[in-house]
């Protein structure tokens, strides 16, 4: 056989610039395809804005599918049936101690299921999920994400990423941070959000001091708001959290929630985030998934007197986060992850087979 010739890898996936899952999808395609390997993209959506020229071009040149293992990189959408006959894997994440009722027996007939984090993977085993299951974390592109040097300003401004839904934890972050600076008018929080989940949610703020942004932006990533911020609440219960690692990689100092996925980074990071554990575990019960176990809510008082050290050690937070920085930059670059990817996929092919032209 030919070295140079390998057969198709065909990632099934969302594609979208402003969206976790389908923002790093175009890096998996991308990293799979400057490793060496023949990248068929095989989308669920796609919102061209904002999308690179290389995944414009790999989209270009897709195809139909005709053979070859896929790569279904999603929740377990209806998409995931279309391929349950055929070699696949399955790269998904979850953000509660148990996974939903019929993940299981969908993820079983899989060669092998990737997550971001150690966590996951253990929610997987301990749900019955009996295949393989490998830890591939997912990452930032340091290009995209390069530590800031941000002036000197008056006030604290607190940034907080994320849809406005339950467990986000946006409530009990606005909480905390009305706690740590109450009276104090230069203080401001700032609450990214998008899809209009906060007015589908009912939030409502009654502080001048507090922004919500709910649109959704197309561009490609939020570099800006970061640079505007002093500190990030990362406090969702997240099956990775990926505003926590693009916040640290700019440098940013962050208060983040130590349980589920976010647990791993806080974990080996160690004194780089400033965790929070978890001040009590609430049941989950999600819409369209059922009950799921449960997750954990963050301490208030905790977070509020973080974010007041934070406050007045403006020079010591600044510095540990150019060290998270630096940590981010050489332990979670999103471009390892396509040949990562590639490895687990190879390692459990039957037969086993390369993926890249030699």
């Amino acid at each position: 056989m030919d070295d140079n010739v390998v057969e198709p890898v065909n990632l099934v996936a969302h594609f979208l610039v402003a969206d976790g899952y389908g923002s790093l999808a175009e890096y998996t395609a991308v990293g799979m395809a400057r490793a060496g390997a023949r990248v068929n993209v095989l989308p669920i959506k796609v919102f061209p804005e904002g999308l690179s020229a290389p995944m414009t071009t790999l989209l270009a040149e897709s195809t139909e599918f005709t053979g070859g293992p896929v790569l279904f990189s999603a929740a377990l959408e209806p998409e995931l049936e279309q391929y349950a006959g055929v070699e696949h894997f399955v790269h998904t994440m979850w953000e509660s101690s148990r996974l939903p009722a019929d993940w299981p027996r969908k993820l079983n007939r899989a060669r092998a299921v990737i997550v971001p984090t150690r966590f996951v993977a253990d929610v997987c085993r301990a749900s019955g999920v009996t295949v393989p299951v490998e830890v591939v974390p997912e990452g930032v592109d340091a290009g995209l994400y390069p530590l800031l040097k941000r002036p000197p300003r008056s006030g604290l401004t607190t940034l907080m990423v994320g849809t406005v839904i339950p467990r986000k934890h946006v409530v009990e972050g606005i909480e905390a941070w009305r706690l740590a600076f109450d009276g104090d008018p230069e203080a401001r929080l700032v609450i990214k959000s998008r899809f209009n989940t906060a007015a589908a949610y009912g939030l409502r703020v009654d502080d001048p001091r507090i922004t919500v942004i709910d649109e959704p932006e197309m561009g490609r990533g939020i570099l800006h708001w970061y640079e505007q911020a002093d500190v990030l609440l990362a406090l969702g219960s997240e099956g990775f959290g990926l505003p926590l690692v693009e916040a640290m990689a700019t440098g940013l100092p962050v208060i983040a929630l130590s349980s589920e996925g976010q647990g791993d980074v806080c974990a080996d990071a160690a004194d780089l985030v400033l965790a929070v554990a978890p001040g009590r575990w609430e049941a989950v019960d999600e819409p369209g998934y059922g009950r799921c176990g449960v997750r954990g809510v963050p301490d208030v008082r905790e977070v509020a007197a973080l974010l007041s050290w934070v406050a007045g050690h403006r020079d010591e937070a600044a510095q540990m986060g150019a060290a998270a920085s630096d940590w981010v930059h050489r332990n979670r670059d999103i471009w390892a992850k396509g040949p990562a990817t590639l490895d687990v996929m190879e390692r459990y092919l039957q037969p086993r087979r390369p993926l890249r032209a030699r």
